[in-house]
């Protein structure tokens, strides 16, 4: 049940604007989509593994639900990085 949207929320608990969590959670996005493939290399992770964990418990798209406009491309880029997995994988 976890979404980006209720971290935004959250952010100034931690003392960070909205758009530093924001931008924070850009670059997670960044790195979890440029190293998927090393990273399930250095598991070993099968290509049944690596479907079933990417875009459900990575990239899930319910997590990106509820975002406003201004971290709309995160979901986007969310939703191009599992399109482009689905068509390579």
């Amino acid at each position: 049940m976890s979404r980006i949207a209720s971290c935004l929320d959250a952010a100034a608990h931690f003392l960070l604007s909205r758009d530093e969590a924001i931008a924070i959670l850009e670059g997670l996005l960044d790195k979890i989509i440029e190293s998927w493939d090393s990273v399930c290399d250095q598991a070993e992770l099968a290509p049944t593994d690596r479907t079933l964990l990417w875009g459900r418990q990575f990239l899930n798209p319910y997590a990106f639900e509820g975002l406003g406009d201004d971290a709309a491309y995160l979901k986007a880029m969310a939703d191009d990085a599992r399109a482009r997995e689905a068509r390579v994988g």
